[in-house]
Formats: structure tokens, C-alpha cells, sequence
């Protein structure tokens, strides 16, 4: 391999493959090439846990089983903090943690068929019947991880909850793509925080196996991004007062809303002035808060984009942050025209 060769390679790797257990996900093509994550040279069993906690289980999954991937997620930004430090401590290379939810990740970051298994140990029970749709293992759920598990593969749940358990089992069969089955579990699965915390209670702790059968599931398309950020042109001058109010705007399958509006000035004053708008991209599954800037460009140009910072995902409803604002400004008393789309 020539100099040049080798150079386009390593910068590959380096802009492909994490060099930490926290994977910045949003940073990656969708599904995540999980090979590559883990620098493999082939593909290995690949296990997602949700809901880590403080990692004990996984380290101890991933320690006893070298030669497999176990991915991790969390959305507490303690449990993530606490799991974190545990994996770089015992120095694993086959775990990766990433702060997201379940639901999207299953759906958009993993291909079909690439689960081995996917663990829930301890998940929050919802206890009150009006809460019941906040449960994790519901039938939408099942049906949606049986797409990405691999014949056989399973869904293996810990909890101290009785009515969750059975709640569960009812969902799983309703969807006519499970085997149930009673297994004895892992020992370190009764080894984690909330399991030693029950049992100390004298609390029964239950273990339940969900086997994927195999037959046809539902189709979940995978969320195409746009790679090139979205931004308009305008042609015309900030003015110098503006009064500001929250609004909400539907937009493709979801919602922009505009909170609130800050300026700043640098250090030539009007020439240099930016607005920072913030703003939620709200569709389902996925929540960002992103900031959308309104810059001076040039003599009488002035652009609006999203901010890069913090990798967000541009998709149909984030462009809808810069139509909004576009729009917006269009109707601001002052000499301010259109000049160009590009979202």
C-alpha cells in the first residue's frame, strides 16, 4: 500500500469507527455498520441491553463473552456516567454505550435480522393502568424488535413486578410471533442494583425468555438523513427592535416549535450580528433541540441554517426549523426578500 493509500485509510477508520465506549451515533449512516464499530474483521453475535443502569450486568456479559458485541442504552445521563466508567475500567473493547431511546434505536439503528438478543432487566413497571401505554413491552414494541432480531433470537426480561410480567406475556402473544418460554437465569442477572435491592426486600424476581419465531414481521423503514444541512438566503437588513413569540408549526410528520430568540453582536457590531433562535424538532421517536442561526452574510445577504453543534440529524421535519424561521422574517417590517431555498 502506497503513502496516500495508507493516509486514506486511516482517515476512513477515524471518521467510521468509535474510539470510545460512548458512540456518538448521530454521527452515522442509519442502520450503524456495527462491524465497523467494533473494528472487526468479521461479523460477530451482536446484543443490545436496554436500560444499562450502572453497567455491572454488561460488563460481566461482554468479560465472560470476548468474542461478541454488546450494545448498551441509556437515556439517565447518571446511569450513562456510571456504566461508562465501569466498561473503561475492565477495558472492553466489544461494548458500546449510547445515550438514545429504545424505541428509535431498535427501529433505525440496527438492520433486520442483525439481533441476537435483546435484554430488558428491570424495566420501569408503570404500575397505575392509566400508564400502561408507557410501557416498554407492548405489542407495537415486540412486533418492532422482532423485525431486527434473527430467527430464534430472543427478548430475555428480569422483573420484581408480577402484573408487568403477565402484561408482557399477554402482548408477546398477541402478536403470534413468540415463543414464551421459562429459562434459569444468568446468575448475574439477579446480581445487578435493583435486583440485589428487591431481593434484600424478600421480593420474588421473575426471568421470562420471548423467542422469535421466525415469521414475517411488519416492515419499519430505517430513517433516511439528508447529508447537506438545510438553509435559505435572503436578501435585505436585520432591524433593530423585534418582538418575539413562541410558535408551532406542523411540518412534514412532525412539529417545529420556536421558543425564544437571543441576538449577539461581535466585535463589529451590526456588520458581525447573528440571532440565535432555539428550537424542538418534534416527530415520533425522536426529540432534538437544536438552535437555528440567522447570520449576516456579505453587504445585504443573510442566511438561515441549523447550527452544527451537538450532531443534529437532518431530516423532513428539522428542515421545517428553517422554514419556519424564513418565514417568519419574511414577514418582519423590513426590507427583507427572498432570494433562495435550499431545504
Amino acid at each position: 500500500m502506497v503513502k496516500t493509500e495508507f493516509t486514506e485509510a486511516v482517515s476512513y477508520l477515524s471518521s467510521t469507527v468509535s474510539r470510545s465506549p460512548l458512540l456518538p451515533w448521530r454521527r452515522y449512516q442509519f442502520p450503524i455498520d456495527w462491524t465497523a464499530q467494533f473494528a472487526a474483521a468479521v461479523a460477530a453475535a451482536l446484543h443490545l441491553e436496554i436500560g444499562f443502569g450502572d453497567g455491572r450486568y454488561t460488563a460481566r456479559r461482554a468479560l465472560e463473552h470476548s468474542n461478541e458485541f454488546f450494545v448498551g442504552l441509556e437515556i439517565s445521563s447518571a446511569s450513562l456516567q456510571r456504566g461508562l466508567r465501569r466498561i473503561k475500567k475492565e477495558g472492553l473493547n466489544n461494548v458500546r454505550l449510547l445515550k438514545v431511546g429504545a424505541n428509535f434505536a431498535v427501529q433505525h439503528l440496527f438492520a433486520p435480522r442483525s439481533l441476537s438478543s435483546i435484554t430488558v432487566n428491570f424495566p420501569d413497571p408503570w404500575p397505575k393502568a392509566r400508564h400502561e401505554k408507557n410501557r416498554l413491552l407492548r405489542r407495537d414494541f415486540f412486533k418492532l424488535a422482532a423485525s431486527r432480531l434473527q430467527t430464534n433470537g430472543v427478548i430475555l426480561l428480569a422483573t420484581d413486578h408480577p402484573d408487568y410480567l403477565e402484561f408482557s406475556k399477554a402482548e408477546a402473544r398477541a402478536t403470534n410471533l413468540y415463543t414464551l418460554r421459562q429459562a434459569e437465569p444468568p446468575a448475574a442477572v439477579f446480581e445487578t442494583k435493583y435486583a440485589l435491592k428487591w431481593r434484600s426486600q424478600g421480593k420474588p424476581l421473575y426471568y421470562q425468555v420471548f423467542e422469535y419465531l421466525g415469521t414475517q414481521t411488519p416492515v419499519y423503514p430505517i430513517l433516511k438523513r439528508d447529508e447537506i444541512m438545510p438553509h435559505a438566503i435572503l436578501l435585505g437588513s436585520l432591524p433593530g427592535q423585534i418582538q418575539f413569540e413562541k410558535q408551532v408549526i406542523p411540518y412534514a410528520s412532525g412539529h417545529v416549535i420556536l421558543h425564544e430568540l437571543a441576538r449577539s453582536l461581535g466585535g463589529d457590531g451590526l456588520a458581525s450580528e447573528r440571532w440565535l433562535i432555539r428550537a424542538t424538532i418534534d416527530e415520533e421517536d425522536l426529540r432534538q433541540q437544536v438552535l437555528v442561526l440567522v447570520q449576516r452574510r456579505g453587504s445585504y445577504e443573510l442566511i438561515v441554517r441549523i447550527e452544527s453543534f451537538g450532531d443534529p440529524i437532518i431530516t423532513k421535519v428539522m428542515r421545517g426549523a428553517v422554514h419556519a424561521v424564513t418565514e417568519w422574517l419574511l414577514t418582519l417590517p423590513a426590507d427583507i426578500r427572498l432570494k433562495e431555498r435550499a431545504y
